[in-house]
């Protein structure tokens, strides 16, 4: 099969630089303007089938992409993002100036520290390994589009490469562009990473 992978539009926390995980908020007008240039680019592209994290934001994005096609959406919240805890709706800075012995002790054991009352990471990446072989093993032969969040996105595609969960930090999923991976039996190959779109009429260059 072969599995597109998209991270949600813009949202002001985006640009506020916020902890937000599963703070419930919706994409900007740029985050509109980007789920629009991927809904031109997948409407000429065969797809299976669409899946998406329950979150709004990624809900809406994905809503605008399905609208090209006329096609279902199938909300998952096995693809929603780290949990934060206390930190959700909350800024970097403000973190680092409130909680900076806990901040300092996640940096260093991110993998087994939580943040106050977040989610282990470890449980995040398991979560999320679970919710993209159930999806691949209904989906076996098919072309499917997910949308999902940088974090959970880059669990995904540490487990279906073999990277596991040291390898999380190597992806990080761009806004406004795609990415496409094959999967055949024991076997992931990565297509591209952070592909940018070029819509019909547009020039490549810049």
């Amino acid at each position: 099969m072969r599995l597109y992978l998209v991270r949600h539009g813009q949202t002001d926390m985006n640009k506020n630089q916020m902890f937000y995980g599963w703070t419930d908020v919706d994409i900007n007008a740029e985050g509109v303007r980007q789920a629009k240039r991927l809904r031109e680019y997948f409407r000429e592209l065969q797809l299976d089938a669409i899946y998406s994290s329950d979150l709004r934001r990624a809900a809406h994005t994905a809503e605008i992409i399905a609208s090209g096609k006329k096609m279902p959406v199938q909300y998952q919240s096995a693809f929603r993002e780290l949990y934060y805890g206390d930190w959700e709706n909350q800024t970097t800075a403000y973190i680092k100036e409130h909680y900076q012995e806990e901040l300092q002790g996640w940096v260093t054991d991110w993998k087994e520290r939580t943040m106050p009352n977040g989610e282990r990471f470890s449980a995040f990446y398991h979560r999320v390994a679970r919710g993209v072989d159930a999806l691949i093993q209904e989906n076996r032969g098919k072309q499917v589009l997910l949308v999902a969040h940088n974090g959970a996105l880059s669990a995904l595609l540490c487990h279906l490469t073999g990277a596991g969960m040291d390898g999380f930090w190597r992806f990080d999923s761009k806004q406004g562009h795609y990415s496409s991976v094959l999967v055949s039996g024991s076997w992931t190959t990565v297509e591209s990473i952070n592909h940018p779109l070029v819509l019909a009429g547009e020039s490549g260059c810049k």
